[in-house]
């Protein structure tokens, strides 16, 4: 399934069972009366145009998976926000009470889009930082307890070192862990693999890539994912409900309405 675009991803994952729902799906995405994608982000609108990954009604319903229902694991917490790409969901943890937070982002220029956008909104320096690096090694430098939650949002199946990056993230001994991850619909327990433009926004990232074009990475199975976590010492996982969300608009949310990306908060075990 290499080069795949999303929708054919979609499409070639869904199964018999799933197929036959895709008409009733698209006939819903026309059902914008009660619905017109407005959220958090409105109010924050450069980042609709700071990545070429910014649709509105996606980033705003995302908003509300992701940030609405984790204020105690938010508010007054250090969240360490990984690939934090322009910076949104840095922004949105510290407007929803965050006491600091700091990003790690691969490509140097969403750094820079990153730095840019919080000097326009105004938040202070010392509440809300940047690194520019690769992910794995930075983790590595960080002190372990100084973070009380981690976000890691768009980034675990753009990359085929899952085990790796949950077990530095485990070192750093935080509570909880915030994921938003692509899946396989499979019952069974595998990572399926893919390779991903490294040149693209929404693809894998690595500094220094020089004349690679091309990234391998894996998207895990459900199960798999929960094997990955418990074994990482995450081993209570709760889910956020897409379809109890009350979402009429699911433009540009199809893989959440089809199952084939998920929203969760992973606890640490005794945390």
């Amino acid at each position: 399934m290499a080069k795949v675009g999303l929708l054919a991803l979609v499409m070639s994952r869904l199964g018999n069972h799933y197929r036959k729902h895709w008409r009733s799906m698209q006939t819903r995405l026309s059902d914008t009366k009660s619905d017109d994608g407005s959220g958090f982000f409105d109010a924050y609108p450069r980042f609709y145009t700071t990545s070429t990954i910014a649709p509105r009604n996606r980033l705003n319903k995302r908003y509300r998976a992701i940030i609405e229902p984790n204020d105690a694991i938010i508010r007054g917490k250090a969240i360490l926000d990984i690939a934090s790409h322009d910076g949104r969901w840095s922004l949105a943890a510290h407007k929803a009470g965050a006491r600091y937070v700091l990003g790690i982002e691969a490509r140097e220029h969403l750094v820079q889009n990153s730095q840019q956008n919080m000097r326009e909104y105004q938040v202070p320096e010392d509440q809300l930082q940047f690194l520019n690096g690769d992910v794995f090694e930075e983790l590595d430098r960080l002190e372990p307890g100084t973070f009380d939650t981690i976000f890691c949002l768009g980034f675990f199946y753009h990359t085929m070192h899952h085990m790796l990056l949950l077990n530095k993230i485990a070192r750093l001994r935080p509570k909880h862990l915030v994921l938003d991850t692509n899946v396989d619909l499979d019952p069974d327990s595998f990572v399926i693999l893919q390779s991903e433009p490294v040149a693209h926004e929404s693809a894998g990232a690595v500094p220094d890539a020089g004349d690679k074009e091309w990234l391998l990475v894996g998207t895990p199975t459900r199960s798999a994912l929960e094997l990955m976590l418990s074994s990482a010492g995450f081993s209570k996982v709760h889910y956020y409900d897409w379809h109890r969300a009350g979402i009429k608009r699911w433009d540009n949310l199809l893989e959440y309405q089809a199952g084939l990306r998920v929203s969760l908060v992973a606890t640490r075990t005794g945390a």
